[in-house]
């Protein structure tokens, strides 16, 4: 059985660690993860095969639990993902066959992270990281092996500046943090949703005009009491050297997964001959600069004072 399989190979994954500015950075060697990182997601070849992540095409033996919002009258079911990066490694997919959107969806988010609270669930939009672009989806993930969150309290402190705080929300802005973004933290799901659909209005005001959502990246975990997510905007799929045809090829397509922290390689030499340049340069080819999130956190700040 291929989950069975890959679950056992999980088992034996071996990881290396660096430290970087002051932040951990996990190597993870999966070879069971290569189906995910080479995947094509072109328009042709997503509209030539089945979805995978509807229920008539999954496997007879691919049981599910059932989630629903009723909030928003929305159903998904919790599923097994057969190309584990963690021991508990989950598939959310809605029960409807929908574009990969974030819009309207960031409530379910939350949710599922208040609900799946030992995992830190995570979005990957249709063009940083999702598999399945045509078929709205989460992933969830154990706890304690994304630096981003096993080591939230420990970076925190020298790797934020305040951003905005009312309202039961907080928000943040990364500071030599290898990559740009944001972290949001708050106990109130209403102002949380409010704050990042203004969020969200704003990467699209600024984005050419596409068809579909911004680049972008959201991981969010639920503790103590509250919510913390993770807002990473993105300005490319993949790193430059995915695409290079000489030995420094390195096959490193990063999600929510590796903008957490967590890199994987499904390949032994890509495990082997990363290094911590290689790592600081997928994601400055991946991730917005600090000068344009400085520019899209002024453009919050101009709405909130609206």
């Amino acid at each position: 059985m291929l989950a069975a399989d890959n679950y056992h190979a999980l088992s034996k994954a071996v990881f290396k660690e660096y430290l970087m500015d002051g932040f951990r950075i996990r190597l993870q060697f999966n070879p069971g993860r290569l189906v995910s990182s080479s995947a094509n997601i072109s328009k042709d070849v997503i509209l030539a095969r089945p979805c995978f992540l509807c229920e008539k095409n999954r496997p007879a033996e691919q049981y599910f639990m059932p989630f629903e919002v009723k909030d928003l009258n929305t159903k998904f079911q919790i599923l097994v993902n057969p190309f584990p990066v963690f021991p508990q490694h989950f598939t959310i997919a809605s029960t409807e066959h929908q574009l990969q959107a974030i819009n309207g969806q960031f409530y379910t988010l939350l949710k599922l992270a208040e609900k799946l609270d030992d995992c830190v669930v995570f979005y990957n939009g249709p063009r940083c990281g999702a598999s399945a672009p045509d078929h709205l989806h989460f992933q969830a993930g154990s706890k304690g092996l994304m630096p981003i969150e096993s080591d939230y309290d420990q970076w925190k402190e020298s790797h934020l500046s305040t951003l905005y705080k009312g309202n039961g929300v907080q928000l943040f802005k990364m500071e030599h943090f290898l990559r740009n973004g944001w972290m949001m933290e708050g106990n109130n799901l209403t102002e949380l949703v409010y704050h990042w659909e203004l969020l969200l209005e704003i990467l699209k005001s600024v984005e050419p005009e596409t068809g579909v959502e911004p680049m972008l990246n959201l991981l969010c975990w639920y503790s103590e009491g509250k919510w913390i997510c993770a807002i990473f905007p993105r300005k490319s799929h993949r790193p430059k050297c995915y695409f290079k045809e000489d030995d420094s090829k390195l096959m490193i397509s990063p999600a929510s997964v590796e903008m957490g922290g967590l890199m994987i390689a499904a390949r032994q030499e890509d495990f082997e001959r990363i290094t911590a340049e290689n790592i600081q340069g997928i994601y400055n080819d991946v991730s917005l600069s600090k000068t344009e999130i400085d520019i899209l956190s002024d453009l919050f700040l101009n709405k909130m004072s609206l």
